[in-house]
């Protein structure tokens, strides 16, 4: 697989980031993705995360998972209180997420990894919301990850 490309939305109206990724996803990459999405000027402490990982391969997420762990650890105060969704699609990333979940049990964010978009979508948003043009959303950052 290539190298990691990624891409997100932030959605304020509805206290949402929307991340993309596809490609071999290692952790130095991921880590400069998250730094740069904490400097964009729309970022705010307390947005719920929606993370597609469908499209991507975990490099060494045994050893990438500690490292990760820390830098998000070390980032609470920026991140705050938050829901985060992981779309995923092999058993691999199940396990993945679930170990990532349980490194982190201390931080003030709730994980829960899903097979569909709808269902992370109802997850994190708890009144009504336009599940059609957030997948239309998603579908169009997929192919900028993909292509």
């Amino acid at each position: 697989m290539t190298t990691l490309k990624s891409t997100y939305r932030i959605i304020s109206d509805l206290n949402l980031i929307l991340e993309c990724h596809g490609g071999s996803l290692d952790v130095n990459s991921y880590i400069k993705f998250k730094q740069k999405l904490f400097n964009d000027v729309n970022f705010k402490t307390g947005l719920n995360h929606f993370i597609h990982f469908r499209n991507t391969i975990f490099i060494n997420p045994e050893e990438d998972l500690i490292k990760f762990v820390d830098f998000i650890k070390n980032n609470t105060s920026k991140l705050g209180e938050r829901k985060v969704a992981f779309v995923t699609s092999t058993p691999s990333h199940v396990v993945t997420t679930t170990i990532y979940n349980s490194l982190l049990s201390d931080v003030k964010q709730q994980v829960s990894v899903f097979s569909t978009n709808n269902a992370a979508f109802n997850w994190l948003i708890v009144h009504p919301l336009n599940i059609n043009e957030l997948n239309t959303i998603v579908n169009t950052m997929e192919k900028e990850v993909t292509e």
